[in-house]
Order: C-alpha cells, then sequence, then structure tokens
C-alpha cells in the first residue's frame, strides 16, 4: 500500500540560468527552418503560417537571449526572461557588466532603404543627409486560419545614451506590418505600418509608472531619452527611459540605456496575409551598438504541472497497481512523458496512465510535460512509498468515496457512502499542516474553496476516528 508522501520539486524550463545574467546565443541567420523555429517559440505562437522568411545583416547582429533576476546586481526593470534579440552591431555587447560606456562593433554596410529613410526623417530621428548603415533586417509573411491577437514586450537600449543622443545618427527599430494578396484587414493596408511607436504602448509593466504624456514617435535614442545636457533639450517619453550609465541600474545589461518594456499588440484577421518587417538600423553613426529585446508577451506564464495517485488494487504475488491522474492546466498541444521507477527511461506517455509496482520500497515519480509548438519542457516529481507486503483493496474502494472537481476554483463536490452519521473532511497544506475541517452528516456535500489560498492540498476524510479516504487535491 502507498504510506507515504514526499513533495520533491517544481521546475520550468530546462534552458533557464541558475545565476543572475543576460545570456545571448547567435541564430544561423542562412537556415530558414532555424528562423522559423525561433519565430514560432519566442515570437510568434503555433497559431500562424508563417513563410517568405528574410534576414539582412550580419549573423552576429541577431539571436536569442535569456534573462534571470538578481536584485544583488540588478535594481530591476528589465523584467523580459527570454525572447528575439536583434542588434546593429554584435550581440555580446549587450551584456554586462557594463564597464565600457563607448561599446560597439562597426560593420561599416550601408544600408539603402529610401521608404525607412524617410519615415525616420519625418519624425525627427535622422537628418536628411544621414545614410543608414549595419542593420540587421527579419522580414517575413504570416497568416492565420481565427483571429489571432499577438501581444509583444519590447526593450530598447543603446550605448548611444545618454552622450551621443543627436538627430544627426540617431539609431532606430521599426515594426512594420502591411497587408499582401490580400484586402481583409480595414486597418493593415499595403503601406507598410510601424505598430511599435511610442503612441502604440498599450500598457507599461507593473513596476513601471507612466508618469509624463507620450508624444508618438518610433523606438530611437532621439525619440525616447532624458534631458541632454549636450544640446540643453528637455526629455522625450522619458518615462520609458531607464539610466543605465557604468551599470549602474543593472549591471547586468551592457548598455548605457535601456527602455522600460514596453507592451504592443498586433491583431491579426483571419485569411488576411500580412508581411511582417523588423529592422533595427545605425544613423549615420556606426560606431556605437543598439539593440531591441523582443518575446511573446505571456510566453512565461507557465501551466501549472502537477498529477495524483491511487491505489487500486494490491497483493503481495502481483504486486501494487497505481493509478496516476495528470491534473496539469494544459491543452492538446502537450505530450505527457512518465518515469515511475527514477531509472531516467519514460515508462507511459499516456495523460492518464496505470502503473503496478512488483516490489516494495521508495520510488521518485517523474511527469514531464512538454509544449509541442515551443519545446519548453515542464517537470514535477513525488517520491512514494509502496508496500505490495499489505494485501488490501484501497479504502477509497472499500467505501466507494467520490471528490471532484479536481482541480477545482470554486465548488468541491463530496459523495461518501452512508456507513456513518457524521463525516469529517480536512485539508492539509504540503508541510501536513491542517488549514480545513469540516463536518457533514448525509451521504453528499459540496464545499465552498474559492476562499483557499490556490496551491496543492492534501485532503482526509474521516469516519468517526478511522481515515477512510485520502488524496491530493488542486485548488486554482
Amino acid at each position: 500500500m502507498i504510506n507515504k508522501v514526499l513533495f520533491i520539486f517544481l521546475f520550468f524550463f530546462l534552458s533557464i540560468r541558475t545565476s543572475a545574467q543576460l545570456g545571448v546565443t547567435y541564430v544561423n541567420t542562412e537556415s530558414l527552418d532555424n528562423l522559423e523555429n525561433l519565430l514560432v517559440s519566442e515570437l510568434l505562437g503555433c497559431n500562424v503560417d508563417i513563410s517568405n522568411i528574410q534576414f539582412s545583416g550580419n549573423m552576429q547582429s541577431f539571436g536569442s537571449f535569456s534573462y534571470t533576476q538578481n536584485n544583488d546586481i540588478c535594481e530591476g526593470g528589465f523584467e523580459l526572461d527570454r525572447g528575439i534579440l536583434m542588434t546593429n552591431g554584435d550581440l555580446n555587447h549587450a551584456v554586462g557588466p557594463n564597464n565600457d560606456g563607448d561599446d560597439g562593433q562597426a560593420w561599416g554596410a550601408q544600408y539603402v532603404d529610401t521608404f525607412l529613410h524617410n519615415y525616420l526623417v519625418d519624425f525627427g530621428v535622422i537628418t536628411q543627409s544621414s545614410d543608414l548603415y549595419d542593420a540587421s533586417v527579419l522580414e517575413f509573411d504570416i497568416e492565420a486560419s481565427a483571429l489571432n491577437s499577438l501581444n509583444f514586450e519590447v526593450v530598447f537600449g543603446s550605448e548611444e545614451y545618454v552622450e551621443w543622443m543627436t538627430p544627426f545618427y540617431a539609431d532606430a527599430f521599426c515594426f512594420f506590418v502591411s497587408e499582401v494578396e490580400t484586402d481583409i484587414d480595414p486597418n493593415i493596408g499595403a503601406y507598410p505600418q510601424n505598430i511599435m511607436e511610442t503612441g502604440d504602448v498599450v500598457n507599461l509593466s507593473p513596476n513601471a509608472s507612466l508618469s509624463c504624456n507620450l508624444e508618438n514617435k518610433p523606438i530611437s535614442v532621439w525619440t525616447i531619452r532624458p534631458y541632454s545636457q549636450i544640446y540643453n533639450t528637455p526629455g522625450l517619453n522619458e518615462c520609458l527611459f531607464l539610466d543605465n550609465e557604468n551599470g549602474q541600474f543593472c549591471d547586468a545589461i551592457g548598455y548605457d540605456g535601456y527602455t522600460v518594456p514596453m507592451f504592443f499588440n498586433f491583431n491579426m484577421l483571419p485569411g488576411a496575409k500580412y508581411h511582417i518587417k523588423m529592422v533595427i538600423v545605425d544613423g549615420a553613426g556606426p560606431n556605437f551598438d543598439s539593440g531591441v529585446f523582443i518575446k511573446k508577451a505571456n510566453t512565461s506564464v507557465d501551466p501549472l504541472i502537477d498529477f495524483t495517485w491511487q491505489e487500486i488494487y494490491n497483493n503481495n504475488l502481483l504486486g501494487t497497481t497505481v493509478s496516476f491522474s495528470n491534473v496539469s492546466s494544459t491543452n492538446m498541444n502537450f505530450s505527457y512523458f512518465w518515469d515511475f521507477d527514477g531509472d531516467g527511461n519514460i515508462d507511459s506517455t499516456e495523460p492518464n496512465p496505470i502503473y503496478t509496482f512488483d516490489e516494495s520500497g521508495d520510488y521518485m515519480v517523474t511527469l514531464d510535460v512538454v509544449n509541442d509548438c515551443t519545446g519548453f519542457v515542464s517537470s514535477i516529481s513525488y517520491s512514494i512509498a509502496i508496500d505490495t507486503e499489505s494485501v488490501n483493496l484501497l479504502d477509497s474502494i472499500m467505501y466507494n468515496v467520490s471528490i471532484f472537481p479536481n482541480p477545482t476554483s470554486h465548488i468541491l463536490n463530496i459523495s461518501v457512502p452512508d456507513k456513518a452519521e457524521k463525516y469529517t473532511i480536512e485539508f492539509l497544506d504540503l508541510s501536513c499542516r491542517t488549514i480545513y475541517k469540516h463536518l457533514f452528516d448525509q451521504s453528499s456535500a459540496y464545499i465552498d474553496v474559492s476562499s483557499i489560498k490556490s496551491g496543492v492540498y492534501f485532503i482526509n476524510i474521516y469516519n468517526g476516528l478511522n481515515i477512510i479516504h485520502t488524496q491530493k487535491l488542486v485548488i486554482l
């Protein structure tokens, strides 16, 4: 029989680093498969069709990033944990410590784009005589079969802050969208539209306060800036700016200044075909690097991964058979991999398997849940003790106890046999502390658990002084 339960660990994203730092990875931009996989996992998700991917720029200017927070070296304000990183120099210059105020990699490649040049001139980002250099440009087409809302978090940083802020050579980033081959979306036409101007910020990070009136401009060093002592010009959209000179705000980030996370939204209509052009460019002065960090909003919100179990038969000759119930808050885009004996081998891929333990002992049971779209892995393990020498049916079978739904967020239904005048249900947290008790005197009852904190609990049902049922409950 099962006689002991020990909660071991719960972790997400096997690739997360354990120390506070910004990590960057170059991506082979000559591989269309690599680019598509990166777009799906970090930016667009699985609900769109991607085609006609093209990249132009230096391979060392484009890749992915991962970041973990430690308040000892970073006061906060960056907040993005992973995503795509585009620069007009080298990815490594985005990485702290910020002990050099003028990091940069000048590739010296002039970029000719009349539309982009005129767009930046019209908004006062650069002057008419300024040329563009060292652009990283990612272009692709996307379609969706159903209404799809894409949400992005964006952080723009630069070594041009603060001493090199000038409209003569300001670095800039744009996210242009146009509709191609179709005419379905009334909000997006054939003329490219930058959906990531400062006036498009839909909200800010909870840790950021919007203390200024945003003036609609492209994202650039000159349009998101503090007061300039060199030009004696006032700040512009200053509440979006964080000063990081010498790493004083976050030494994990290499740029002298960067923005708070800015949130943008793009709604795709079914059947419409869109062309995306993401570009970060150096405006006439390719000496100091700028970079833009982009992630799909909410990709770091992890599903609840958990499982419960019940012994359904015990025979000292045939072993102990246990039923495992997957109570993870996932959907059909997830795969499940079970290891019942801690040997690292997959024993089942069923969502709710049944397994027979042949011998008594302590067993580490692990459930790995894989997001089939992103490839992210979430995992949880419990240690359970099996005693095959105690020959019995599980008490819940003898007493025909039913508790549902599991997980629940509001009402918990209880069904018990009418074998006693009074029953008691007891909730225990993972430290085995009793946090709730309830008495009832009928064969069916319900409990409102909405006031109980979300989490994992063990519940016992007593018939008098005897426990007739034990199981694990998840409250959402």
